[in-house]
């Protein structure tokens, strides 16, 4: 089938997501119906899962999802291979595997959405000179309300390379509300800033206070406030790369104690939890989460008050 118009364009030039949107919008089918007419075809896709193709949070990778791209490429009627060439070649998959470039570290941490190369390629200097994290701690505190609005961090770096003077950190709270900001630093300050308002995703480059030699460390402190309150049942840490220490202390005031806490994590690349362990506050209302080496991947806490 020969297309013109925008969907031609989307498929000429991507990327995947937005391809697909595009598509989906000219046949004028929802998301549940893109659903039904995949599984009236043998192909069980779950709402969510298309909704995260279509907004870049996540793209097809593994055999069975390119399989089902494939028969998408059916119901959405357009020529075998459309969307396939779009998703590029496979990245690498298993433990043992180990990425090259600290920019792909980085992409892996966060999931490989869409929207996150352009940004990286903004940084361009800070991602191809990376600080070592050392050790990681942070501070989460839930109000009476139930809303977060702020999160205190300290980490140990080391630098990498000589004249290291910048390193990025990254936020997100949920589609459509404002992520975190940096408002107050110790031995470091913001830089620039960019922000994905639709994507709740921000990326912010830290100046540190003096410029660092190879093997030198520095410990640096930061405070991310929401200019939002955010209502919020899990916090979660992404690591790119393994940390010697990791610690979260979780802090929640009385009135918003929780029922059940499970703390967990993840090294898989299919972004699978594992390691729930149930937990409780302590006298305190606090929950501590720690790992040492913790291993690449996500490390966190869901609570709820039910």
């Amino acid at each position: 089938m020969t297309e013109t118009g925008e969907v031609a364009e989307a498929l000429r030039t991507g990327p995947f997501c937005h391809a697909l949107t595009v598509t989906a919008r000219d046949r004028g089918l929802s998301l549940r119906q893109l659903q039904y007419r995949l599984r009236a075809k043998g192909t069980s896709l779950s709402a969510m899962t298309l909704s995260y193709w279509q907004s870049g949070r996540s793209k097809p990778e593994r055999e069975e999802s390119l399989q089902a791209v494939g028969i998408l490429e059916q119901v959405l009627a357009l020529d075998p291979g459309s969307l396939l060439r779009l998703l590029g070649s496979p990245r690498p998959r298993g433990r043992g595997v180990r990425s090259v470039k600290p920019g792909d570290r980085l992409h892996r941490a966060w999931g490989h959405p869409a929207f996150l190369p352009p940004l990286l390629a903004e940084f361009r200097d800070s991602v191809g000179n990376p600080v070592r994290k050392i050790g990681l701690r942070e501070s989460f505190s839930v109000g009476p309300d139930h809303c977060v609005r702020r999160i205190v961090v300290r980490e140990l770096i080391e630098a990498r390379r000589d004249r290291t003077r910048t390193m990025l950190i990254a936020a997100r709270s949920e589609p459509g509300v404002p992520p975190p900001q940096v408002t107050s630093s110790s031995h470091c300050h913001p830089g620039a800033v960019l922000t994905l308002a639709d994507e709740g995703f921000s990326m912010t480059e830290l100046v540190l206070a003096r410029t660092l030699r190879r093997g030198e460390r520095l410990v640096i402190g930061y405070e991310q406030e929401f200019p939002r309150p955010l209502v919020t049942r899990r916090h979660h840490r992404r690591i790119a790369e393994p940390v010697d220490v990791y610690h979260g202390r979780f802090v929640f005031t009385r009135d918003a104690e929780p029922v059940a806490c499970r703390t967990w994590r993840t090294r898989t690349p299919e972004g699978r939890t594992t390691g729930w362990q149930e937990t409780r506050p302590d006298e305190r209302h606090t929950v501590h989460v720690s790992r040492r080496n913790a291993a690449p991947g996500i490390h966190g806490l869901h609570w709820s008050w039910e």
